[in-house]
């Protein structure tokens, strides 16, 4: 099995209300894409041992390796995307602010709660990773370094403090971080950085470009997760394939294909 083969798929939430936020996905979605994994030939890696596999630490051989991780800490974790990682005996990644644990958000005229302390620990004991997460600006490179740094090193305390664990992976939604970011990174006692693709690099672990699912169309779910998608996500090419929209005729592809099989699109 190639470094090239492992997808790191990033969900930002799994929600009833999924119409809140153009990047949640609606529960009867998520449903259907993890039917999808459990009829397929994958194995499924905590982040870690993700990390090992990209570092040739680690061998997979029953299935082409993926690994789950979930953005924000909403307590929609807990009710709609736990049951089914527990039914399968599926490792995740839950990637949060410690700062909005058990509070809530105000979304249009909703209020969204953030899990509580407790429900954490309990993950922590069940085949959940928890990592840090920098939530307040769209990409790394937005946000001042001075922030980047108090965060990297305070959320790391806090999240420790509280939950008894060691944390060692930090996530971001966009954005490679810069040398000098990586080096704090690493002195801290991180182990991984995880942002979104592309990072137009090859991955690595402190640039691990994760492939967001943030849409109901089962057949762009399908594309993401293939292995063409896989081929290209970290290009530089990348970004032409963006401006000229071929990203969107592989997604017609897709349902073109489904068709064909006799499959109605999601």
């Amino acid at each position: 099995m190639k470094l090239r083969d492992l997808s790191v798929i990033q969900y930002q939430n799994v929600s009833a209300t999924s119409h809140l936020n153009k990047l949640w996905i609606s529960v009867g979605a998520f449903q259907e894409q993890t039917r999808h994994f459990a009829e397929s030939n994958l194995q499924f890696l905590s982040i870690d041992e993700a990390l090992d596999f990209m570092e040739r630490k680690k061998t997979v051989t029953d299935g082409r390796p993926i690994s789950l991780t979930f953005d924000n800490g909403y307590q929609d974790f807990q009710e709609n995307i736990l049951p089914i990682l527990s039914k399968h005996q599926w490792p995740a990644t839950l990637l949060i602010n410690p700062s909005r644990v058990g509070k809530s958000a105000e979304m249009e005229t909703t209020k969204v709660e953030y899990l509580s302390w407790n429900r954490l620990r309990e993950m922590t004991k069940n085949n959940i990773t928890i990592g840090a997460y920098e939530d307040d600006h769209w990409n790394i490179n937005k946000i001042s370094q001075e922030a980047v740094r108090d965060h990297i090193i305070s959320y790391k305390k806090m999240l420790e403090d509280e939950l008894g664990v060691e944390i060692r992976h930090f996530g971001v939604k966009e954005g490679v971080p810069s040398r000098s970011i990586r080096d704090l990174l690493v002195s801290e006692g991180y182990r991984a950085f995880l942002t979104q693709c592309p990072t137009n690099r090859r991955p690595d672990h402190h640039s691990v470009g994760r492939i967001q699912v943030d849409d109901d169309d089962f057949n762009i779910f399908l594309t993401k997760i293939s292995k063409t998608y896989l081929f290209f996500k970290d290009k530089r090419s990348w970004k032409y394939i963006r401006k000229y929209r071929l990203d969107r005729l592989a997604h017609r592809v897709s349902e073109i294909y489904d068709k064909l099989r006799g499959k109605s699109p999601a």
